[in-house]
């Protein structure tokens, strides 16, 4: 299935044009035509501060009384902060700053800043026709969503989430989906470099219209519980993916943090950064394996996840996919708890990929860094070999806890390319990673010397 654009790119244009999930496309001093219920979300550049952009959600529901948007953009100057980080992994506070007061030099930031996703819900507001709106102005960037019903928890704790009728995820077609259910949908909103706004251009659609290919996939899995004997994949192939080019592809092993297979190619809006790359010759043609890690028995760390993979699932893949099979062309990654899975890959099967991304490794229970007194020579051997990328959020309660890794392997001696910005502990960061691992580290020749 192809990975689905909310919107078209269109060059020069982009700057004088407004276009909705819907198709239809306005000049910004033109009425938008606007079908009820169908247009969302709809993107505006308006040219006017405090971004140049606004953004309307809209939810049709003639017969609820209350709809909620939930969003990924409070913001915070990272350095009005008077803290980066705490070393115990407790909340930071952070200002909480809404869209229409946004000033350059603002990122998304949680309010309160933890691990948790703590993001603003806001009521919509209801039209004669059924159809609940809400519009805000947004910076550039890809900001998540979704809608809550009826919801009558303050907290939203007990109510669940939906995607956007209008923008559904890309594993769901007229209300059946495929593998995990989806329950965000995610908006891009280009720059505009008058309001100082960053070029996020490399997170929205591909400067030449070419798009790889998403597809869901179910495996055996022998070892899987739940689902048993099987477990699911989300599959990015590259523009032009054919199973006849002389040179396999490399692949990449992409491991979120909420063990789902669907996260990376939506919240992290993996299909489209990886076309940008691509197009504009940054990185290789790459296939990319998002799996669902979840599923698998109780064992002592991960080891049940790792057998399956290296056992099962890379099996699978080399024998339904043109990849190559050279280890030094596999790489694995992974953010939160898929992090600490990559560094169960790392420091236990470290041979069996050539290099690896580990974007804000949890500190409380998922995976404890090794002592260095207990890394064998052989190990050492292994690690020094591959290309290793460790990165994360400056203002994530836990970067001491991913600094403490570089730490650990430069004082092995093993080099390590560290992959730090400003962000606390959520997408915008790791969608930074996955752009930087990709360019910087992942599929380059290992150091030597």
């Amino acid at each position: 299935m192809p990975f689905p654009a909310p919107h078209r790119a269109f060059a020069a244009l982009a700057a004088v044009l407004v276009l909705t999930a819907g198709g239809s496309i306005t000049k910004p001093d033109e009425k938008p035509t606007v079908v009820p219920g169908t247009a969302s979300p709809q993107v505006v550049h308006t040219g006017t501060g405090p971004t140049g952009y606004t953004v309307t959600f809209r939810y049709r529901d003639p017969s609820a009384t209350r709809v909620q948007l939930k969003g990924e953009w409070y913001f915070g100057n990272p350095y009005d902060l008077s803290a980066l980080t705490t070393d115990d992994g407790t909340a930071l506070e952070t200002p909480g700053t809404l869209p229409a007061d946004w000033r350059p030099g603002d990122i998304p930031l949680p309010y309160p800043n933890s691990p948790a996703a703590n993001w603003p819900v806001t009521d919509m507001k209801k039209g004669r026709d059924g159809v609940w709106t809400y519009t805000t102005p947004l910076p550039s960037g890809v900001f998540t969503y979704s809608f809550y019903v009826d919801c009558a928890d303050a907290t939203q704790a007990a109510c669940t989430a939906v995607s956007d009728p209008a923008n559904p995820p890309w594993n769901e077609t007229n209300g059946k989906v495929a593998g995990t259910v989806e329950r965000t949908s995610q908006v891009y909103v280009p720059s505009d470099r008058r309001f100082g706004a960053v070029d996020a251009d490399w997170q929205g659609p591909s400067p030449t219209g070419t798009r790889g290919t998403l597809r869901h996939v179910t495996y055996p899995a022998p070892t899987s519980v739940t689902p048993p004997g099987e477990n699911h994949l989300s599959v990015y192939t590259p523009p032009g993916y054919s199973p006849g080019r002389a040179k396999p592809y490399p692949t990449l092993y992409l491991f979120s943090g909420d063990a789902t297979e669907m996260d990376w190619s939506t919240q992290g809006d993996a299909g489209r950064i990886l076309d940008n790359l691509i197009a504009t010759g940054q990185i290789p043609p790459v296939v990319v394996v998002m799996p669902n890690t979840g599923g698998f028995p109780a064992s002592t760390g991960y080891a049940a996840f790792d057998q399956n993979l290296t056992d099962t699932l890379i099996p699978y893949v080399e024998s339904h996919y043109h990849v190559s099979t050279a280890a030094a062309e596999r790489a694995a990654a992974g953010l939160g708890y898929g992090a600490s899975l990559t560094n169960s890959l790392l420091f236990g099967h470290t041979s069996a990929f050539g290099s690896y991304g580990v974007f804000s490794p949890g500190r409380r229970g998922d995976y404890t860094l090794p002592a260095a007194s207990t890394v064998t020579d052989t190990r050492l051997a292994a690690l020094k070999q591959a290309r290793i990328h460790v990165g994360g959020g400056w203002q994530d309660p836990s970067h001491d806890y991913h600094a403490a890794e570089v730490s650990l392997l430069t004082g092995l001696g093993v080099p390590v390319t560290p992959g730090f910005v400003n962000g606390g502990h959520s997408w915008f960061v790791w969608r930074l990673n996955l752009r930087d691992f990709l360019t910087r580290t992942a599929f380059f020749p290992p150091v030597t010397g």
